[in-house]
């Protein structure tokens, strides 16, 4: 008996679910991290909760729109694989704006290592930026006020780092600061290069850009107060020993001298550790980026 009822037709998958797919699957094999949640919406993109957001991209997809998806998944990918959270707590200034030119910086660091290593890569990131400071309107600003100095530093760390110039939508923003970060720091921006790899000799180099540019004082300010407090510290346990027998003097320089030798010979392999070189993205994601590319074929990265 024939029944009049019709099959269900499965639901038409959108045109861009196989460029999501790409992308995702890029993402997760840059930053090793396989599991990571990828979603897309109309929302500001970046890690948020330890997810990935990224721009949903429009129906009718455009090299430049996709090139600009793409870039802003091989930033937050680069910043889970080569970037270290307690390293860059550690080494994090006081003052806002050193905070900010800090970030910044550092974000310009693990671009620029995907970049060096991935040409492909480098096109998304230029195409990412150039979006963002065009949406942000920043290459119609003719003052200093209205051009951010942290955004103008980064720019010229990446241009250090990778040897492209800022994308044109920048180039405003970076001209108008240029003089007064090169006479100042161009000398810290010439040693970053060879740091790349190592996020706790470049941010010491960071800081030393920071002194440079008079937005230092506020982390020497936390030591000399670190420093104070601690002196004040000891004179109070030295005053407490002070009733003790003769012999106890002796003893008690002993005791300073234990506490000491005992803070030089804390275990430094966190410290060690922080030496190590950045994660190689290259060397483990190429096979992975090559499995993506089957599934977009216009993937450049």
């Amino acid at each position: 008996m024939s029944s009049n009822i019709k099959p269900k037709t499965p639901a038409k998958e959108a045109p861009t679910e196989p460029f999501k797919r790409a992308v995702t699957g890029c993402l997760r094999a840059i930053a090793r991290h396989p599991e990571i949640e990828v979603g897309f919406a109309a929302e500001r993109p970046g890690l948020v909760g330890g997810k990935a957001r990224l721009p949903e991209p429009p129906r009718r997809l455009s090299p430049e729109d996709a090139a600009i998806v793409r870039g802003h998944a091989d930033s937050i990918a680069l910043r889970l694989a080569c970037h270290d959270a307690a390293v860059h707590r550690k080494l994090m200034p006081g003052g806002q704006q050193a905070r900010a030119v800090f970030e910044a910086v550092e974000q310009a660091r693990v671009e620029a290592i995907g970049a060096r290593r991935m040409h492909g890569v480098a096109q998304n990131l230029t195409a990412m930026l150039d979006d963002k400071f065009h949406r942000g309107k920043f290459d119609e600003v003719t003052d200093r006020a209205d051009a951010p100095l942290e955004e103008a530093i980064a720019l010229m760390v990446r241009e250090r780092l990778t040897g492209v110039v800022p994308p044109p939508a920048a180039k405003r923003l970076v001209d108008l600061w240029r003089p007064f970060i090169e006479e100042r720091a161009g000398r810290e921006l010439d040693r970053l290069e060879r740091l790349v790899e190592n996020q706790r000799r470049f941010g010491d180099v960071v800081h030393d850009l920071l002194d440079s540019l008079d937005m230092g004082d506020e982390r020497s300010r936390e030591e000399d107060d670190s420093e104070e407090d601690d002196g004040e510290n000891g004179a109070e346990d030295e005053q407490g020993q002070e009733g003790e027998a003769a012999e106890s003097e002796d003893s008690e320089r002993m005791s300073v001298e234990d506490a000491k030798a005992s803070a030089e010979d804390r275990p430094d392999s966190a410290e060690d550790a922080a030496d190590a070189p950045a994660t190689d993205p290259a060397r483990i994601t190429a096979q992975a980026i090559r499995r993506t590319a089957r599934l977009d074929p216009t993937r450049t990265g």
